[in-house]
């Protein structure tokens, strides 16, 4: 677009393009980040201040220092969802316990079947329960409870109901060495395979049936039974 002059001749008319801000509300920052409640949003500017990308009283934070903000926060501070499971875990933090979104849990990264797993993890080691003698279930969730139990106390033998043909005779040392049998009898498992562990069981080996598909389902019926023992124990 052109402007006249008082000397006749058009001169262009220059627009200024509006200006991004070139910083962020702090809170509102924190808050999208998936810190969900005041004191937590508290805890996190303690940590950015004493990361030097802040200070007290101060209300913004320029845009450049956000990504250093972002591994600052997460490095300091243990955030942790609603969930009871996972807030049961925050008297062990080591660093200040934030509310968080579900996927910035540290404990489950949003996941229930995760979330389930420790929740077993904690209720084990609260028992002495090691080792489980684990029958039925698919390839895929073996390969996923024995991961999601790595680096725990927890020891695993798993017998495969579609492809293992057990005896009283093979399964006796399995019986012997477990401290708790699990039978996941909602997944492909022929009766005659289970039946060799179920029956003639020793006296020692207590069973947890697992009536519901997936890894989580059996997670939770093994928590069930280590929290009561745990308790009676201490009754």
């Amino acid at each position: 677009m052109a402007r006249a002059s008082c000397s006749g001749w058009m001169s262009p008319v220059r627009y200024d393009r509006p200006r991004m801000a070139a910083d962020t509300d702090i809170d509102e920052w924190l808050v999208d980040e998936g810190i969900l409640d005041a004191p937590g949003r508290i805890e996190a500017r303690v940590v950015l201040a004493a990361a030097g990308l802040t200070r007290a009283g101060k209300q913004r934070i320029a845009n450049q220092k956000l990504e250093r903000a972002r591994e600052a926060l997460w490095a300091g501070v243990t955030p942790l969802c609603a969930s009871p499971g996972c807030q049961a875990v925050a008297p062990g933090a080591t660093r200040p316990v934030v509310l968080a979104a579900r996927d910035r849990c540290a404990n489950c990264g949003g996941s229930n079947t995760r979330r389930a797993a420790r929740e077993m993890v904690a209720a084990c080691a609260g028992a002495g329960l090691e080792r489980i003698l684990l029958v039925g279930g698919s390839g895929k969730a073996h390969a996923e409870i024995r991961e999601l139990t790595a680096g725990s106390p927890i020891e695993w033998r798993i017998i495969d109901g579609r492809n293992d043909r057990p005896t009283r005779r093979t399964a006796a040392p399995d019986q012997a060495w477990g401290q708790l049998l699990v039978v996941w009898a909602s997944t492909e498992l022929p009766h005659r395979v289970s039946q060799v562990y179920t029956e003639d069981r020793p006296e020692g080996l207590p069973l947890v049936t697992v009536a519901r598909r997936g890894v989580e389902a059996l997670c939770q019926a093994v928590s069930q039974f280590a929290t009561g023992t745990a308790r009676q124990g201490r009754g």
